[in-house]
């Protein structure tokens, strides 16, 4: 799932630099008040290194600034236990607080040290849970079971 924020670029229009936020979105941001063509910000995110090894740091750029086209804050969450490992940064238009950001974070770093190789195209982890009922009859049960083994093998 891509996600962004389009902005108006029309100094003219009374949603000049607000941000409409995008979900699975084509190429181009047209802003809904004056149909001006605006400017896109996606989420992105890129590893310190492509060697395939644990994630010790994780760097959130948020609170995104329309007009001057940059991160205004970052948090940095550390995993203080390891010794050595690579730095994941995220960058996202669509965060604005630090509390949820930090949230983010937290999940991000543990999921890219349980998944590291399911990174999408623009090189955000998956965060999608697996999730396992025991009240599930047997033929059920067994098919996810041997599904998530499936992709934790690969």
């Amino acid at each position: 799932m891509k996600r962004a924020v389009g902005y108006c670029t029309a100094t003219s229009c009374q949603d000049y630099a607000k941000g409409v936020f995008l979900l699975n979105f084509g190429d181009n941001f047209h802003c809904p008040r004056c149909r001006n063509l605006g400017t896109l910000e996606c989420e992105r995110g890129f590893a310190s290194s492509n060697e395939s090894q644990d994630f010790r740091e994780v760097r959130m750029e948020y609170n995104f600034d329309a007009i001057t086209r940059s991160y205004r804050e970052v948090l940095i969450l550390v995993d203080e236990e390891m010794e050595g490992g690579a730095t994941y940064t995220f960058q996202t238009p669509v965060i604005k607080t630090e509390r949820r950001a930090e949230k983010v974070a937290t999940a991000i770093l543990a999921n890219l040290n349980r998944y590291m190789t399911f990174l999408n195209e623009e090189g955000i982890p998956n965060t999608a849970e697996r999730i396992l009922d025991l009240g599930w009859d047997r033929e059920r049960f067994s098919k996810v079971l041997g599904c998530l083994a499936a992709e934790w093998r690969s």
